[in-house]
């Protein structure tokens, strides 16, 4: 068997040599095909796999910027995304074959999580972030210590899924015959291949097309909305002070803030000591789907989560003292307006892993 595998790793090599594309606009004359040895000797005759030509890259819903101009951004494709979907959901490339991306990252809650375990069983000390709208993001974890999507994904695959590398998770599979033609197609090494698709599918995670983005190109739908919504944006944007963090449209301002209580997490002070306690803001748009929030998990609900910040302490960030000044029922219409902040989603169904 090991030598099956090394024969259809050898063979996706080979294809991915020639296979490798750039640009993101690409139209295949012909599909790709893999031949790979499988059976039950070396020389069983090949099973020549022809992708489906890929699903085109998402579109960006309503509401959102327009995208960054980078080389990282300019180099997905369908091919890449097509992939990335797969492995995104592939247990086999943990170290102990049963745990994936999704596992931690619900596509059914946001693509986040809550306090989850790595794949050796361990607890992590922050709960999984939103893989929502990562194309605007220039640092990348709660702490901000990565500085390229590359590193942070390394990063996982050695935390997270107990892997040394991405080469070294996807041997066992890149020999199928599915997978290496997936690879031929992609292009590059199976790890480089994996690495640009994973990475492909990330970044097309968005979270826009809310009630919230409609409303605000629509007059009439602003005047017959209803009060808690309209009551909330007044406020989060006014007296009390949530956009000042949460900016809009991405309702992020990628910075770093404290709202304790202090733990023994350093979060930013990793990075900078004076930032001690600190973590970087998180978007506001999808948070309705999401089971926990703050960086810890301590809130289950968004009710929970805004009395948090309304109770932070003296060592919290001063933009904090606004809401802590807000009745229950304007905090009520707070989260009104922040649950209109979520579109609405199909359920995104697990694919047939070859």
């Amino acid at each position: 068997m090991k030598r099956l595998a090394l024969l259809g790793v050898g063979l996706g090599l080979a294809l991915a040599a020639c296979g490798h594309h750039k640009d993101r606009a690409i139209k295949h004359d012909a599909a790709p095909t893999a031949p790979v040895g499988i059976g039950l000797g070396v020389d069983a005759p090949p099973v020549a796999v022809t992708l489906p030509p890929a699903p085109p890259v998402p579109e960006q819903p309503l509401g959102l910027p327009a995208l960054p101009a980078s080389a990282q951004l300019a180099a997905i494709t369908p091919d890449r995304v097509a992939f990335g979907a797969l492995l995104f959901w592939d247990g086999r490339l943990a170290s102990t074959g049963s745990t994936s991306c999704a596992s931690c990252h619900d596509p059914s809650k946001g693509f986040s999580g809550g306090i989850d375990k790595t794949a050796a069983g361990e607890p992590n000390l922050r709960r999984t972030q939103a893989l929502a709208n990562l194309a605007w993001a220039t640092e990348y974890g709660w702490d901000g210590r990565f500085t390229t999507l590359d590193d942070f994904m390394r990063a996982h695959v050695k935390g997270q899924l107990g892997q040394e590398s991405l080469d070294v998770a996807i041997t066992p599979i890149a020999g199928l015959p599915v997978y290496a033609a997936h690879i031929a197609r992609v292009g590059g090494t199976p790890g480089e291949a994996a690495l640009h698709a994973l990475e492909a599918y990330a970044l097309t995670r968005y979270e826009g097309n809310a009630p919230w983005d409609w409303m605000e190109h629509d007059d009439a739908a602003k005047g017959s909305a209803g009060s808690p919504v309209m009551a909330g944006y007044a406020l989060f944007t006014g007296k009390a002070g949530c956009a000042v963090c949460h900016t809009p449209p991405l309702y992020t301002d990628g910075r770093y803030h404290r709202i304790g209580p202090a733990t023994r997490d350093l979060g930013r002070g990793k990075v900078d000591p004076n930032l001690t306690g600190a973590f970087v803001t998180p978007s506001l748009r999808g948070a309705a789907l999401h089971a926990s929030f703050m960086h810890d998990g301590r809130a289950t609900t968004l009710a929970q989560a805004i009395d948090a910040h309304a109770a932070a302490g003296s060592d919290a960030d001063p933009a904090l003292v606004a809401i802590g000044k807000l009745t229950p029922d304007e905090r009520d219409h707070v989260q009104a307006f922040v649950m209109a902040l979520t579109g609405t989603h199909s359920p995104t169904a697990k694919p047939t892993l070859p």
